[in-house]
C-alpha cells in the first residue's frame, strides 16, 4: 500500500505556481494488456525501431480529490496532485471532451497544470479565471482525497515519419481507495504532433505482437467506480451534430465514428454482466455500423471496408444468442418475479425453478458473448476499421467523379436515401398479421429509424418532431411483440422444464401481445399520415 496523501486541501502556498497555465489538448489512445505482457511492450523491435531516444521508467504516485458527493465528477472534470520525482504537479482534466469529429477509440481531454508545493491540492489555483468555472465554488472547501494511483510508468518517444510524434507510456500498478484496490495494466498512445492514424497504426502493430483490448476508461474513471462500488452502465449513441455544410464524405466519417464509439463504450457495462442493456447497445452500434456502410458503400468503393464491416456481423453473431436468453429473462421471468399479482395462477416456486433453468440455458451464450468482445480479432477489427477511416485514402485516392460526390453536401443524398427506406414499408392500410410479416415491417422500420436518426439534423427541428413522435411508439410497438415471440421461442426450449409452468408464462405471453398487436393498426395509421420531414 502507498503512502497515504493528506485528505484536506490547503489554501494557495505561496512558493506554488501563480501563472495561468494555457489549456493542453491532450489526445491518446488507451489498450490493456496482461500484467506479464507490459515489460515487453517498450522493448518489442517493430517500436525500437520506431525510437527516438531510450525508454525511461520512473515511479508515479497520483492523488484524485473531489468531494463527498462527486461535485467535479458530475461536472465531468477530475482533479489530481502527481508526484514526479521531487516535483509536485496538480492537474484539472475534463473527462473526455471528444467530439463527433474527433476518431473513435481515441479520448481527448482539456488539462491544465501547475507546479505546486506539495503533495495536496492548492486550491488558490483552481480560482484560476480559466479554469474557475469547471470547478463549482462551493466544492472548494469540500475537496478530499478520494483514492490514489501508484504505478511505475515506461515511456518512449516514437517517430513514425518526420512529421509524427507519439508517446508510448506503458502503466504498471494499482488504484488503492481505503481497503480496496485495482491493477493498472495499460499501454497508451499519445499524439504529440501528426495525424491521428498514426495513433491506430501503432496500436495495430503492437496488436500483432501482444494481445490487447481498447480501453475506454480513464484512471480517473476507474478510481471512481472503486470508491462508489457503481458497475458500469449503459451508454446511448451520442448526437452526429450533421448540418446542411457537411460533406458526404465527413457524415460518413461520423457515423462511423458514433458506432464504433458507442460499441466500445457499452463494452465495460456488457462485460461487468449486470445490465444486459450493455450487449444488446453493442449489437445495435454494429446493426447501424453496417446500415451506415450500406449506403455509403457505392461512394466509397473500398473491398478493405467491406471485409471489416463483414467481420463486425460476424461478430454480432456471435453476440446475438446472449440476447434470446436476456430478452426471457428481463421480459418475461424477471417482471413476473417482481409483480406475483401480474399472473397470480403461476406457482411461484415453480417460477423461480424456472428463472434457474433459464440463468443456466443464457449462461453458455454469455460466455461465448464475453469471449467474442474480449477476443484479438475484436480489437483488431475496431482497430483497423478506425485507421482506415482515419487514413482516408478511400477520399484521396478516389477518382475524379467519386471524389466529388464524397465532397458533395450530405443533403444532396440523404433525402433520397430516406424515401428508399420509406418506399420499402409499403402502402399496407394496416400491419401485417403474420408474426412473420410483422417482423419484416419491424426491420425495415428499424433501418428507416437508424437513418432518419443520422440525418435528422439536415432538417429545422419543428419538422423532425411529428414524424419521430409517430415512428417510436410504433417501433417500440413492434420491437416488444417480436421480444415476445423470441421469449416464447426460448422459454420452448428450456431442457427439464415443468410443462404446466412453461404453460401458464407462455400464456402470459400471449396475452402481453395480444394487448400489444390491438394497439398496432392506429400506431400504423398515426405514422402513414405524418409527412415525411424531408420531402
Amino acid at each position: 500500500m502507498p503512502p497515504a496523501i493528506p485528505p484536506v486541501s490547503p489554501p494557495a502556498l505561496p512558493d506554488a505556481q501563480t501563472s495561468t497555465p494555457a489549456a493542453v489538448r491532450e489526445v491518446e489512445l488507451k489498450l490493456h494488456a496482461a500484467s506479464a505482457d507490459l515489460a515487453r511492450v517498450a522493448a518489442l523491435p517493430a517500436l525500437q525501431a520506431l525510437a527516438d531516444g531510450p525508454a525511461v521508467t520512473q515511479r508515479l504516485r497520483t492523488a484524485y480529490f473531489d468531494t463527498p458527493d462527486l461535485k467535479l465528477a458530475a461536472n465531468g472534470v477530475a482533479l489530481r496532485v502527481r508526484q514526479e520525482g521531487d516535483r509536485f504537479i496538480q492537474a484539472l482534466k475534463t473527462v473526455n471532451s471528444a467530439s463527433p469529429g474527433d476518431s473513435a477509440a481515441v479520448a481527448v481531454r482539456r488539462e491544465w497544470e501547475w507546479i505546486v508545493a506539495g503533495e495536496a491540492v492548492d486550491t488558490g489555483m483552481l480560482n484560476d479565471p480559466a479554469v474557475a468555472g469547471l470547478v463549482p465554488a462551493a466544492a472548494l472547501d469540500a475537496l478530499d482525497c478520494l483514492f490514489i494511483t501508484d504505478f511505475r510508468r515506461t515511456t518512449l518517444l516514437l517517430r513514425p515519419d518526420p512529421l509524427t510524434a507519439v508517446e508510448l507510456a506503458v502503466d504498471d500498478g494499482a488504484i488503492y481507495a481505503g481497503g480496496n484496490s485495482l491493477p493498472i495494466g495499460e499501454v497508451e498512445l499519445e499524439l504529440k504532433a501528426g495525424k491521428v492514424a498514426s495513433l491506430f497504426d501503432l496500436a495495430l502493430t503492437l496488436q500483432t505482437a501482444i494481445p490487447m483490448r481498447i480501453g475506454t476508461e480513464s484512471k480517473a474513471e476507474a478510481g471512481l467506480r472503486l470508491v462508489t462500488g457503481k458497475a458500469p452502465g449503459p451508454v446511448e449513441a451520442e448526437p452526429l451534430g450533421l448540418s446542411p455544410l457537411t460533406t458526404v464524405a465527413e457524415a460518413y466519417r461520423h457515423i462511423l465514428r458514433q458506432a464504433l464509439r458507442q460499441f466500445l463504450a457499452n463494452e465495460s457495462c456488457a462485460l461487468a454482466g449486470g445490465d444486459v442493456e450493455g450487449l444488446h447497445r453493442m449489437r445495435v452500434a454494429l446493426r447501424r455500423l453496417r446500415i451506415a456502410h450500406r449506403f455509403f458503400a457505392p461512394l466509397v468503393a473500398s473491398p478493405e471496408a467491406d471485409r471489416l464491416v463483414e467481420e463486425s456481423r460476424a461478430l454480432a453473431k456471435r453476440l446475438g444468442p446472449a440476447r434470446g436468453w436476456d430478452v426471457l429473462m428481463s421480459g418475461v421471468i424477471d417482471p413476473l418475479l417482481a409483480d406475483p399479482k401480474a399472473a397470480p395462477a403461476i406457482d411461484r416456486a415453480a417460477l423461480e425453478r424456472l428463472a434457474t433453468l433459464a440463468r443456466t440455458a443464457g449462461a453458455g451464450p454469455a460466455r461465448e458473448a464475453v469471449a467474442a468482445i474480449l477476443a484479438p480479432g475484436c480489437t483488431t477489427m475496431v482497430l483497423a476499421l478506425a485507421a482506415w477511416l482515419e487514413h482516408g485514402r478511400w477520399m484521396s485516392e478516389a477518382d475524379g467523379e467519386r471524389r466529388a460526390a464524397l465532397s458533395a453536401p450530405v443533403t444532396t443524398v440523404a433525402g433520397g436515401w430516406l424515401s428508399t427506406r420509406m418506399a420499402k414499408l409499403g402502402k399496407a392500410a394496416k400491419p401485417p398479421e403474420d408474426a412473420k410479416g410483422r417482423d419484416k415491417l419491424r426491420r425495415r422500420l428499424r433501418t428507416l429509424r437508424y437513418t432518419a436518426d443520422v440525418f435528422r439534423g439536415l432538417y429545422p427541428e419543428a419538422a423532425t418532431l411529428p414524424f419521430f413522435a409517430a415512428l417510436e411508439p410504433l417501433q417500440a410497438a413492434l420491437d416488444a411483440d417480436q421480444d415476445a415471440v423470441t421469449g416464447a421461442r426460448m422459454l420452448g426450449s428450456l431442457t427439464g422444464a415443468d410443462p404446466q409452468t412453461v404453460g401458464a408464462v407462455a400464456a402470459w405471453i400471449d396475452r402481453q401481445s395480444d394487448k400489444r398487436r390491438k394497439a398496432l393498426p392506429d400506431l400504423w395509421k398515426r405514422f402513414r399520415a405524418v409527412p415525411p420531414f424531408w420531402s
